[in-house]
């Protein structure tokens, strides 16, 4: 669950619908700073690659129309959701076998969200996107009769390799026109673009039946971690409260967001001590935090955090008493 709301904790508000285009960009060596960035949306990323981190975001923002481009370094697992009323379609620049709502998205692809606006994306190292956000009240005035996407999660689709090159192309000139300032009808050359890619759309790839279950353990999983962080259960415990095999368990992990469960489920508890770190707080200390998270042989942790992480975490803890002391 996304417990930031748009506007709040440095997540940036989307412009009034009578706002002037509003250009950006901005290069993060932080996740979780990266992923407050983009206006509008509540996003939590982990973190599953390990090293540092690096992320730039390029964004142009105007009357109920958004358009990004969003370059990170390492994997993540990025839980997502788009300002109300909104419809995301994502094209990565190139075909990096990313999973939305976990599913492989095919070559050609185009990513769309559901009428909810939430879905989750686990991305490649390396992996670099442009997501177009539009209105759907703006959507249906510009394109009238044209289909939206309505009920369920994420879906995506095969386009014409022509008119998916087209789309990316058309969103590099309009990124470049905002920061530039260039006069011209940049919201109507972006509804254009939706309304096209949307037209043009063959049937959904979501999810099937065995996707949705494996979705589900990786869920489960994940929510018996955090409930109780200080005390995390290994793979048979996981295996015994969910009343699935070993086997089974490893396949979803793997299906889902590509790595077994002991390595998915320790990023999930060092990304737990990082968001603590990073927040800082009088007298945490990383041995607290550690502990916190289950993490009892501090050698052992301290080694896994730098390689996660590329940092030890005695400079995460210092960075946010840095940030505290300009505040």
């Amino acid at each position: 669950m996304l417990a930031t709301p748009p506007g709040t904790n440095g997540v940036q508000p989307v412009p009034r619908q009578d706002a002037a285009w509003q250009a950006r960009s901005l290069v993060s060596a932080d996740v979780d700073e990266h992923a407050s960035h983009l206006s509008g949306w509540r996003q939590e990323y982990d973190q599953l690659g390990g090293g540092g981190f690096t992320g730039r975001l390029d964004e142009a923002v105007s009357e109920g129309v958004q358009l990004f481009r969003e370059r990170t370094s390492q994997r993540l697992r990025q839980r997502c959701e788009v300002w109300p009323g909104a419809l995301w379609c994502g094209i990565t620049v190139a075909d990096d076998g990313s999973r939305l709502d976990g599913r492989v998205v095919g070559p050609h692809g185009v990513m769309v969200s559901g009428e909810d606006g939430g879905f989750e994306l686990v991305s490649p190292a390396g992996h670099d996107i442009v997501g177009f956000v539009v209105s759907r009240e703006a959507l249906r005035a510009h394109a009238p009769g044209l289909e939206l996407p309505s009920a369920g999660g994420g879906g995506w689709w095969a386009a014409d390799p022509v008119q998916r090159q087209a789309a990316l192309v058309h969103a590099r000139a309009i990124l470049v026109l905002a920061e530039a300032g260039v006069p011209g009808d940049l919201r109507s050359a972006m509804l254009d673009v939706v309304s096209g890619l949307l037209a043009s759309r063959g049937p959904e790839r979501r999810e099937r039946g065995n996707a949705s279950a494996r979705r589900r353990l990786v869920a489960q999983a994940h929510g018996l971690v955090v409930c109780r962080p200080d005390q995390p259960p290994g793979v048979p415990e996981l295996c015994a409260a969910l009343h699935v095999s070993r086997r089974t368990l490893q396949y979803a992990f793997e299906d889902e967001v590509g790595v077994n469960p002991v390595a998915y489920l320790r990023s999930v508890r060092l990304n737990g001590v990082r968001r603590m770190l990073r927040e800082g707080g009088d007298g945490l200390t990383v041995q607290g935090a550690a502990a916190r998270w289950g993490f009892w042989n501090l050698s052992a942790f301290a080694a896994d955090y730098r390689r996660q992480f590329g940092e030890r975490p005695s400079e995460t803890l210092a960075r946010a008493g840095g940030r505290a002391g300009r505040g």
